[in-house]
């Protein structure tokens, strides 16, 4: 069976997230089309396969930018032509993809199309200003719900979502399976030293796009309170609207990354944290703790049920209550009296237990396939 995979967007982790999926894949039945920007190059994250892989350039102005995202002629001409070309039979849609929205009715009348739902409802938010949020709303919120609505086959990495899609689609074909790795080869192998941490070490980590629904803000404000009792750097790593209010003159130890950082940095960033934090407010599903765990890092979640989910509570890391933002502090100094080591070991066993790129491989082609009986 001929498959197509289509990763048309780069941000947030869905550019290791399109790439781990495509690698465990890996075939000559297997076919990609990838967009990419120079920060974000799937170049870098895929394995090449012969002629198999079409990687386009994501335009750099933005009077094209919003061109592309309203309406990517170039990238459906290709996907019609690999289509044909090739006798493709699957299609799948892997990052949200929103620019193809209107694309998806010609498209499943050609091939079988699945549409991976990151997220079934929006998660918290904070914009910028009104103009960004308008052109989430048209460009993302949208479309993205316009595909669900219209696509036959869903596909979610969250349990929990997959029910809840089941009830509310009666009539769709809904898949689920494990959600990959996060650690890409570029991840692996990556020895770029981070500019803004020259000279800091063991340091607490939060690591990800900065947005509300990550709860951000709660470990900020949480350190800032409680400093003295913490006595460690804190290092909030990532791009994104910092959309809090922030006390500079309360900030001494306090180190801000507000940029994009690339898979060459990861390494360094995680391997010389002490800790990493998630203090998340909600979530759907995410690899993101596979960082911590294959990097031997401690990790603190809140205890949110999407955690609960993938966590075990001092074992694998360590859990603190979100409406009590006191059990943070109590649980980063809980640290120094536990066994760091075994838990930096638990982590790794469940990483290897759970981002298994056969199993992946396995759970994929029978969404594509399904056994009869």
């Amino acid at each position: 069976m001929k498959k197509l995979f289509v990763c048309s967007e780069f941000y947030a982790g869905l550019l290791p997230f399109g790439a781990n999926i495509v690698n465990a894949m890996r075939g000559d039945d297997c076919f990609g089309i990838f967009v990419c920007t120079p920060q974000c190059d799937y170049r870098r994250s895929v394995f090449p396969n012969s002629d198999n892989y079409t990687f386009l350039d994501f335009p750099d102005k933005k009077l094209r930018k919003l061109q592309r995202y309203i309406y990517p002629h170039h990238l459906m001409k290709t996907i019609n032509q690999v289509v044909k070309d090739q006798q493709i039979e699957v299609v799948h849609l892997l990052t949200e993809d929103t620019s193809l929205a209107f694309f998806l009715p010609m498209l499943q009348r050609r091939t079988k199309v699945f549409y991976t739902v990151h997220d079934l409802f929006a998660h918290e938010k904070v914009y910028k200003n009104t103009l960004i949020r308008l052109l989430r709303k048209v460009l993302v919120e949208y479309r993205v719900n316009y595909i669900i609505r219209r696509s036959h086959n869903l596909v979610t990495c969250s349990y929990a979502q997959y029910e809840l899609m089941k009830s509310i689609f009666p009539n769709k074909n809904v898949c689920f399976h494990n959600f990959p790795s996060l650690i890409t080869a570029s991840v692996k192998s990556g020895n770029t030293v981070i500019p803004e941490l020259h000279g800091i070490t063991d340091y607490l980590l939060f690591f990800g796009q900065v947005e509300q629904y990550k709860g951000v803000h709660i470990l900020y404000n949480t350190y800032l309170r409680y400093a003295d009792e913490i006595k460690r750097p804190l290092v909030i790593a990532g791009k994104g609207h910092i959309y809090f209010k922030r006390e500079v003159a309360k900030e001494g130890q306090v180190i801000f990354i507000n940029r994009y950082i690339a898979d060459e940095e990861i390494k360094c960033l995680f391997s010389q944290a002490y800790c990493s934090i998630f203090p998340y407010i909600s979530g759907t599903q995410s690899g993101i703790l596979s960082l911590p765990y294959f990097f031997k890092i401690p990790s603190i979640v809140s205890d949110i049920p999407f955690f609960e989910s993938m966590t075990v509570n001092n074992v694998t890391s360590l859990s603190f209550g979100l409406n009590d933002p006191a059990s943070l502090v109590k649980r980063i100094n809980e640290l120094d009296d536990l066994s760091i080591e075994e838990l930096k070991n638990s982590g790794y066993l469940y990483y290897e237990k759970n981002y298994d790129s056969k199993a992946l491989r396995s759970q994929l082609v029978e969404i594509y396939h399904p056994q009869s009986g």
